[in-house]
């Protein structure tokens, strides 16, 4: 089961580096991020049977967000860098598998997900991959991973392309079986995000 370019672009946030890279006068520092049209975030995985993806409606990320973080010599580092996700916003193409992903993630329950930007390490340059550190909240359960993220400027603002892969093991979930567990689902997902931003 895999996760790609969502839950939690948090994993967003680090494109911010670019705007802040030859600023060091002030700390700590704060911006507000609002994202734009063309943003996508999934959730991908796959069955001993077959392949499923699960796209976030990216409107529920309208509103924008503020970021404070200071800055060192190798690294940003961020507090409050939230993003929170609503997990009833992400469609898997069918009713009865909308409702699988919502009882996966105990959406009654646990309706958000969040994901925080923790730590980024400063490129050299535009075309190097960030290394950003995020922690990842699902059900109340937080696990932190260090993913690349590659970021470009654009005529809107900033644009972030970035890969997560965890196990749902580590957040204590367990897929539904189906057809007397004939059908088995990958513990391993995909997020996979491409969130583009805009900074002010």
């Amino acid at each position: 089961m895999k996760i790609s370019h969502l839950l939690l672009g948090s994993f967003v946030f680090t494109s911010f580096l670019f705007s802040w890279i030859h600023d060091i006068s002030s700390f700590p520092k704060t911006s507000t991020v609002s994202f734009c049209e063309g943003s996508s975030l999934k959730i991908k995985g796959t069955s001993n049977v077959n392949k499923f993806e699960c796209a976030l409606d990216v409107s529920a990320l309208s509103k924008p967000v503020l970021v404070t973080y200071k800055e060192s010599k190798d690294y940003l580092n961020f507090r409050d860098a939230q993003l929170v996700i609503p997990a009833k916003h992400f469609d898997c193409g069918g009713k009865m598998i909308n409702k699988d992903f919502k009882k996966l993630l105990k959406v009654d329950d646990f309706p958000e997900i969040r994901l925080a930007l923790k730590k980024v390490m400063k490129p050299k340059n535009y075309e190097d991959c960030i290394m950003a550190t995020i922690e990842v909240a699902i059900c109340d359960i937080n696990n932190a991973y260090k993913v690349p993220i590659s970021a470009s400027k654009s005529n809107n603002g900033i644009d972030t392309d970035g890969l997560l892969t965890l196990n749902i093991d580590d957040y204590n979930l367990e897929p539904p079986k189906k057809m007397l567990g004939v059908i088995k689902v990958s513990p391993v997902i995909e997020i996979e995000f491409s969130l583009n931003f805009k900074i002010e």
